[in-house]
């Protein structure tokens, strides 16, 4: 269970988050081909769990690492409760214990930068740097509401 270890502050809360398993598609990516890459990939993931008779046990994850040049590597996937053991298609990423920060951005995914400048600023003002890996989870999105009501959570990992 996360368990919120200080007030929401600038909209950026501190929790202690249990260890998660995430199954899905890597690829290195640029930012610009993050929406097509997020296109093929959430079907084709949710079509391989299916095959393998795993179920998501939670939104649609997209883990980030390696920033370089405007080039991400992206794993996006679901959280599984058990990862599949009869699939050589999707990889396997564990998102750490410990604790984090973390903003949910309500809005189009063309605002998110809003919610990373806000990080920013909670990391600044603690004179810390953001870790090399983080996380977006997609709690409310395409299909479902209109844009105005996206909700994503974005999560750092502290050390």
């Amino acid at each position: 269970m996360n368990a919120v270890t200080d007030h929401p502050v600038d909209g950026v809360e501190r929790v202690t988050l249990d260890p998660r398993v995430v199954v899905g598609l890597r690829q290195r990516v640029a930012l610009t081909e993050l929406g097509a890459f997020f296109a093929r990939a959430v079907p084709a993931v949710a079509g391989e769990l299916a095959r393998a008779g795993t179920h998501p046990a939670g939104p649609p994850v997209a883990v980030y690492r390696n920033e370089e040049a405007g080039h991400f590597e992206v794993t996006v996937g679901f959280p599984v409760a058990e990862a599949p053991t009869s699939t050589d298609a999707l990889v396997r990423e564990v998102l750490p214990a410990g604790p984090a920060a973390r903003a949910v951005h309500v809005g189009s995914y063309e605002t998110l930068p809003q919610t990373y400048a806000e990080l920013s600023r909670w990391f600044a003002r603690r004179k810390l740097l953001p870790p090399a890996m983080m996380w977006e989870e997609y709690l409310v999105g395409p299909g479902s509401v209109a844009e105005s009501e996206y909700r994503t959570r974005v999560v750092y990992p502290l050390r």
